[in-house]
């Protein structure tokens, strides 16, 4: 066939339709493009599905649960977190079981009191200080520091302490609502003050708990100790033993009671007692003072069995100095006990309201601790200062203007170098509590006192600005604790939470 004929067979094929092989290649075409456009469809579908599970494996889902709500403000498990897993490693640390409602509901009790507080501070207004905020920081940069110091990251050490879905911004968020509840908690306490004649009838009323009681006790034991076989096996004594056992306890407690009805001292014959029942060292016996004085709220503590019964016979109010009495315990012994006093003691003090100024001691560069001589020249500044206050008007305000221009106690020097509401378990100094507590201290009373604990060697100049009663703040302390307690009750009425278990379940 010739070539022109070949390219005119060609012409007609194509304008009849294309051939069996034009075909074949279309098909084959087709094919590979629809199996191009699956793979890409697949890999689509796989690409999501891998997102999905990274999402889920990372917590998204989960940490935005909610799980609580308060005042329409939603709670989610991350936030939970911040009040749940603390308790919880704190159990485990201890190794104490708690199971997961308990810390669960632990966890909702504190959410509860941290936000109706701080939904009632923002409805009053109520905006968190300049301290508050800054201590917010300080706490983050504190925890910052901890997560170095134990080789970890923030991030790792947070979400240990607070949960596995806590980050930064969302701790500063937990941090600043609680500092913002708690500082509208002290604020609202500072307004609830107490007349004297509230004081007065709390008093009359629960005068078996705040009077002080001096008398004498002494336990003779009534028991029998137990025994070993000769395998090691414990062997308790018979009935009999233990009502022999108790009957020499009674007579030996009746001697005692008659003889000190005779006039005798009852140390002297009370250790007699003792060192004949227990064979204790004589000489130990002989300088044992067995008179306490003891504060009424105290005094079941004072009795290490028997405690009701003596505490009841020492607070009858008929009960005379020099009173005597035994008193059984049960397959335990006797008490022997004498009545000595009982008042209202109006000379001890809980309390107390003190400013000072802190005169640091120069240290040399490198050094640790001043020398004698940089502690002397503190001493003698702060005599100077002292000099300056007694040739003034010495007044508390003319104390303050002083500590505010030379006290370098960064914690009172902006405030007149005033502490406020300290007691003898305040975190102070002890020469600093001990000048303020000493002895007959009066209000306006001033002096020195040397400060020898490391980074504020030097000196204090104090001056008492005023002291509560010991009972007198037992009081007003219970008082402002019951009114507390009926506010908080009310916020929580007001605010109330509502939870979803189901979310609940997820921590933990």
């Amino acid at each position: 066939m010739s070539a022109s004929r070949e390219k005119k067979q060609r012409i007609s094929s194509s304008a009849n339709g294309p051939t069996e092989k034009e075909r074949r290649q279309a098909e084959a075409a087709r094919k590979e493009r629809s199996k191009t456009i699956l793979y890409t469809v697949v890999g689509v579908i796989l690409a999501v599905l891998v997102a999905a599970l990274l999402l889920w494996h990372s917590g998204i889902f989960t940490k935005g649960k909610v799980v609580a709500t308060v005042n329409g403000r939603d709670y989610t498990v991350a936030e939970m977190g911040y009040y749940y897993y603390p308790t919880a490693n704190m159990y485990s640390q201890y190794g104490i079981s708690m199971d997961d409602a308990t810390l669960q509901q632990y966890a909702i009790d504190a959410l509860q009191s941290y936000a109706s507080l701080a939904a009632a501070a923002e409805a009053d207004g109520f905006t968190i200080s300049e301290e508050g905020a800054q201590g917010v920081e300080d706490s983050i940069q504190e925890i910052k520091t901890s997560a170095a110091q134990y080789g970890t990251s923030f991030k790792s050490y947070i979400r240990n302490v607070y949960g596995p879905y806590m980050t930064e911004s969302l701790l500063r968020d937990c941090l600043t609502r609680d500092t913002l509840a708690q500082e509208y908690y002290n604020a609202h306490a500072d307004t609830l003050t107490y007349a004297d004649d509230e004081i007065t009838a709390y008093y009359d009323e629960h005068s078996d708990d705040l009077d002080t009681f001096v008398y004498s006790a002494v336990f003779i034991d009534g028991t029998v100790p137990s025994t070993t076989d000769d395998n090691g096996n414990t062997v308790e004594a018979s009935d009999a033993e233990k009502a022999t056992a108790m009957s020499a306890a009674k007579a030996t407690a009746d001697k005692l009671l008659q003889d000190l009805e005779d006039g005798g001292d009852f140390d002297t014959l009370a250790a007699t007692a003792v060192q004949a029942e227990s064979d204790s060292d004589a000489d130990t016996a002989e300088t044992t003072s067995y008179e306490k004085t003891t504060v009424g709220s105290s005094l079941s503590g004072s009795f290490t069995t028997g405690a009701d019964d003596c505490a009841s016979w020492l607070k009858d109010a008929s009960r005379q100095a020099g009173d005597l009495t035994t008193i059984e315990v049960a397959d335990n012994g006797y008490w022997v006990l004498r009545f000595t006093d009982r008042y209202l003691d109006n000379d001890s003090y809980g309390a107390a309201d003190v400013r000072h100024i802190l005169i640091k001691a120069e240290l040399a560069e490198g050094a640790t601790e001043p020398t004698d001589e940089a502690m002397d020249a503190a001493k003698a500044k702060a005599q100077e200062i002292l000099d300056q206050y007694n040739a003034g008007d010495k007044t508390a305000e003319s104390f303050g203007a002083l500590a505010e221009e030379y006290s370098e106690d960064t914690g009172s020097n902006t405030k007149g170098g005033l502490y406020e509401n300290i007691t003898p378990s305040t975190d102070f100094l002890p020469a600093f509590l001990d000048w303020t507590f000493a002895d007959g201290r009066q209000p306006g009373d001033t002096g020195l006192v040397e400060n020898d604990q490391e980074g504020q060697y030097g000196w204090h100049v104090m001056y008492l600005q005023d002291h509560t009663l010991t009972w007198k703040y037992t009081v007003e302390n219970t008082l402002k604790g019951e009114d507390l307690t009926a506010w908080t009750d009310e916020l929580a009425e007001t605010y109330p939470v509502t939870t979803n278990d189901a979310n609940l379940a997820l921590l933990g």
